[in-house]
């Protein structure tokens, strides 16, 4: 606020909280934040309830499994997007096991490109 125009200052910093203390760390802060932004845009796309299909989320869910158990991480990682992204809202835990499982997929898959 040096020219005293009364407009506060704006840092890039101002939205971080805590500096992760190793790259790692870092890293799956950002895989995480991705996925948050991957849902966010594939809800805004789904905005109707109809979209929504619980039959749909649960199959994609299971072949993301099987993807993941054969380690095929890119299908793995795009099955289960899709199924949070037909996963009802209202199934809370259904909707943090996927955002978990897709977290830890992104770091599998960012581990094994480096």
């Amino acid at each position: 606020m040096g020219s005293g125009e009364g407009k506060p200052h704006w840092s890039v910093y101002d939205g971080v909280k805590i500096i992760a203390a190793t790259p790692e760390a870092l890293m799956a802060e950002i895989d995480s934040a991705i996925s948050n932004l991957e849902y966010a845009r594939a809800t805004a796309l789904l905005e109707s309830s109809s979209s929504y299909d619980a039959r749909m989320a649960d199959e994609a869910y299971k072949t993301g499994c099987a993807a993941l158990a054969a380690g095929k991480l890119d299908e793995a990682l795009y099955s289960l997007n899709i199924s949070l992204s037909k996963c009802p809202p209202d199934k809370i835990s259904a909707v943090a096991k996927l955002q978990s499982l897709i977290s830890l997929t992104s770091q599998q898959l960012q581990k094994s490109a480096n």
